[in-house]
């Protein structure tokens, strides 16, 4: 998974979708969390300048690494020089079960009144929660399908701290998570990462797995996977807190929500939030 912020130059977004189809086409914490060593269920890649006037929103049911690296370059348009953009890309791993089609292909897609919403996601909702547990059409949509058209249904405007906080509630095993909303003159973009240390023995492979890193790029960052980051050989990536989530509204600022799963019957716990930029990781303060 990636999602990308700011200006970038043609060569920067193909060095990313290369990263993720590496990674898509071997993954050793996928393989040892999971048993999942590959993503080859289809990929998707969502670009959007961030004022909100153009997007595209790419998806296929193909493995990212069974494409040609010219035919993913071909999907990455040509943007104005200094345009400010974001950046969505996931290779999927259908859970057991799940359905492969372009309608589960991330990033997914849902419509609200306040504008589109697309969501990228590693880990897996509980149906339940998100409202369609006995809907008998869900065998035709994945858990992230169900997961976006829910969260969609609850925004008033933007996507708010109290609705992430809802989503995360529908976790199953933890989540790398991006969102976009593009309705209007700005583009809102949450990303970030939440998953539970249970001291099972397994804690290890679970934060090698969902922990999400913050890449330095010369015009803005990108917040990828661990297998992803490992590829970005260039740039300086670093961990972001388990449980914190960066929001972007049209610009390099962004506000930081961060949240706790706790130990015992996984409670969310809120978090007071700071500010931040693309040139420095935000401030925040616990309470």
């Amino acid at each position: 998974m990636v999602v990308a912020i700011g200006s970038f130059e043609d060569r920067e977004l193909r060095e990313l979708l290369e990263a993720l189809r590496g990674a898509a086409a071997h993954d050793p914490y996928g393989e040892a969390l999971h048993g999942e060593a590959s993503h080859g269920d289809g990929w998707g890649v969502l670009i959007a300048a961030l004022d909100g006037s153009r997007s595209v929103h790419y998806r296929s049911i193909r493995p990212i690494y069974g494409e040609d690296p010219a035919r993913i370059s071909e999907v990455i348009p040509r943007w104005a020089p200094g345009e400010r953009i974001v950046v969505m890309a996931h290779a999927r791993a259908a859970s057991e079960g799940s359905p492969v089609n372009l309608m589960s292909t991330h990033p997914v897609h849902a419509h609200s009144p306040w504008g589109d919403l697309y969501l990228v996601h590693n880990g897996e909702f509980l149906r339940e929660r998100l409202g369609d547990g006995e809907d008998p059409a869900r065998a035709l949509h994945s858990d992230t399908w169900s997961a976006a058209v829910a969260l969609a249904s609850r925004i008033r405007g933007r996507i708010s701290r109290d609705d992430l906080e809802w989503l995360l509630g529908a976790e199953d095993a933890g989540a790398n998570l991006g969102a976009a909303l593009l309705g209007g003159d700005s583009v809102q973009v949450v990303v970030g990462s939440h998953y539970p240390l249970l001291g099972d023995g397994r804690d290890a492979d679970r934060e090698r797995y969902y922990r999400l890193y913050r890449c330095d790029f010369p015009g803005g960052a990108a917040y990828a996977s661990s297998t992803v980051a490992e590829l970005l050989t260039k740039r300086g990536c670093s961990p972001i807190r388990n449980g914190e989530f960066h929001s972007y509204v049209g610009s390099d600022a962004y506000d930081v929500w961060r949240f706790r799963w706790a130990a015992i019957g996984f409670i969310l716990r809120r978090f007071t939030g700071g500010r931040g930029g693309l040139q420095g990781s935000g401030r925040v303060g616990d309470t």
